[in-house]
């Protein structure tokens, strides 16, 4: 449920104690659901994403979401539109709808970024994705669908 602009959510507390979180895997990178949409009233969702030496997160572009986005550990190469830079640990970006992003972590171990993906309701592309890799590699035709679904576009 997503709340209309003139709409007043009332939230309620929600704490995740350190290492909480329904863990996911996506390919070789681990997306760890610390706050759902339901529970925000669709306001955001917030996901720690945990990538292996090498590992990334392809080109790709919401049209729907903004992310906020805080590098936890690591060192990551970013693309952001048409700049690359490298982020470490304490760097806190805003990544607008509409605009390419992605990363590689270029560290030699596992980096960890906080996502904030708002509005909510994107969180459950991540629950439907990480259903399609426990059976193996997922059919591309499916990763298509699931994307177009969740109106997001990799490049």
């Amino acid at each position: 449920m997503q709340a209309k602009a003139t709409e007043v959510i009332q939230q309620v507390p929600i704490v995740v104690l350190p290492g909480g979180g329904d863990p996911l895997r996506i390919g070789d990178g681990q997306f760890i659901h610390k706050v759902k949409s339901e529970g925000t009233g669709g306001a955001f969702s917030v996901v720690e994403v945990v990538t292996p030496p090498q590992g990334s997160v392809a080109l790709h572009v919401h049209e729907r979401e903004d992310e906020l986005v805080y590098v936890l550990d690591g060192t990551l190469e970013v693309t952001l539109g048409d700049q690359t830079m490298k982020a470490t640990k304490g760097v806190l970006a805003l990544l607008p709808r509409g605009i390419p992003h992605g990363f590689t972590n270029v560290g030699s171990s596992a980096s960890r970024v906080l996502d904030t993906i708002l509005p909510g309701g994107f969180d459950t592309y991540f629950v439907e994705m990480a259903a399609l890799y426990s059976k193996g590699d997922p059919d591309p035709e499916k990763v298509e669908a699931l994307s177009k679904k969740y109106a997001v576009r990799y490049l």
